[in-house]
């Protein structure tokens, strides 16, 4: 091999090895020591019922027949004075009885006094759009958003509300867990991401909020452009950006009812990906060094996620490639040979794989469904109204 392919090869391979290396281990080993400091700091003293802003909470809605009867009896047993809280469900071109059985419910003796509304859009026109639409109408303090498949704790608004005491507070969001996972493997990632958010609250500003619930404060909300992704991670971070504070409770925590089979995880990875890249050109302010930790966090996490695949691919080509001549790259060639072979395996077994190859087996998996996302969405492909899948 000539030799100055030889070291520009052996270059870009160590640089996306170290580079992956970082994003996947020693960011968020970091981030956990990071996230002790998080959790001691996230709960403010709780606020006098008086005190308490008003509150819209915001559902959009498309075919949701299945969870929308569920979630609204939820709602009905928050702990939140009812004359300051009103419950919006916007129904985005329905086409069975999400409505319908939205208002059944809202007639419920155990909905008395919950002030409910239900609009409908005849025609499906996304969610960014109906988040957009609706906003414009609310004058509530405080706007919760959350998805109708989550179920939350009775003091979810309570706890969210007294982060509001806090003038500077644009957004709070709480945590995410799974009620039924689909597998071993989306346990461990979403065990994984709950520590990343709590380790990027602890640089004072979480990048992105879970979707399943987050609430903004009415002000500090400007219309996201109609292309956007993934809202809750667009939104939270332009109100951080215009200089508000922006919190994470994880003492706040939305249960996903909605069961995630493998083509459901599939769809909900690409989307995430395709919303990385957007994020990564539409915050790219965020990587300015002016932001410290923040950028930092930026570009170790949603910046290098994008390009986590491809990195991937280059790590073992180049080493594969370099193998001959280096005992060194001998042994990360096997090493990654391994992993990949592991996974594969875990892919062949399906079901009965066990725990360890079923964990190598979601994570190739999530790659690769990345590296869909974001190709589809540098070819400018990702432009569907709306597709239900879980949270991001």
């Amino acid at each position: 091999m000539n030799s100055l392919i030889e070291h520009t090869l052996s270059a870009a391979t160590i640089g996306s090895l170290a580079l992956n290396a970082w994003h996947h281990a020693g960011w968020p080993v970091a981030l956990k020591l990071l996230s002790r400091r998080a959790d001691a700091a996230a709960t403010p003293e709780p606020m006098a019922r008086s005190a308490l802003p008003s509150v819209t909470v915001v559902m959009p809605a498309y075919n949701e027949a299945a969870h929308i009867a569920a979630k609204l009896r939820n709602l009905a047993c928050l702990d939140y004075p009812r004359e300051r809280l009103t419950v919006l469900i916007a129904c985005d071109g329905c086409t069975d009885r999400t409505a319908e059985i939205a208002r059944a419910v809202l007639a419920e003796p155990r909905c008395a006094g919950l002030q409910g509304i239900v609009v409908e859009y005849k025609r499906n026109r996304g969610k960014v759009a109906i988040l957009n639409g609706t906003m414009a109408m609310i004058t509530t303090e405080v706007v919760a958003l959350t998805d109708v498949s989550a179920m939350l704790p009775p003091d979810a608004l309570l706890r969210a509300a007294a982060h509001f005491a806090d003038p500077m507070l644009g957004a709070v969001g709480g945590t995410y867990r799974i009620e039924r996972p689909g597998s071993a493997g989306e346990t461990k990632y979403w065990q994984f991401q709950l520590a990343v958010k709590r380790g990027e609250a602890a640089l004072g500003a979480p990048l992105g909020l879970h979707g399943a619930f987050y609430c903004v404060r009415r002000s500090a909300w400007r219309a996201l452009p109609a292309d956007t992704i993934n809202d809750d991670f667009i939104a939270p971070l332009e109100i951080f950006g215009r200089g508000w504070r922006v919190a994470y409770d994880p003492a706040i925590v939305a249960i996903e009812v909605e069961s995630a089979d493998e083509a459901l995880d599939a769809r909900r990875r690409r989307r995430i990906a395709a919303g990385n890249a957007q994020q990564v050109a539409r915050l790219s302010w965020l990587l300015n060094p002016r932001h410290g930790a923040v950028a930092l966090a930026f570009a170790s996490g949603k910046g290098l996620r994008v390009i986590a695949p491809f990195l991937i691919a280059m790590g073992v080509l180049g080493s594969v490639l370099l193998a001959p001549g280096s005992a060194i790259f001998l042994g990360l060639a096997a090493a990654q040979l391994i992993g990949l072979t592991s996974a594969v395996l875990g892919m062949a077994l399906g079901a009965a794989a066990p725990r360890l190859l079923a964990v190598a087996r979601y994570i190739l998996a999530g790659h690769l469904a990345s590296a869909q996302g974001v190709l589809r969405y540098c070819a400018g492909g990702h432009r569907a109204p709306w597709r239900r899948a879980l949270a991001s």
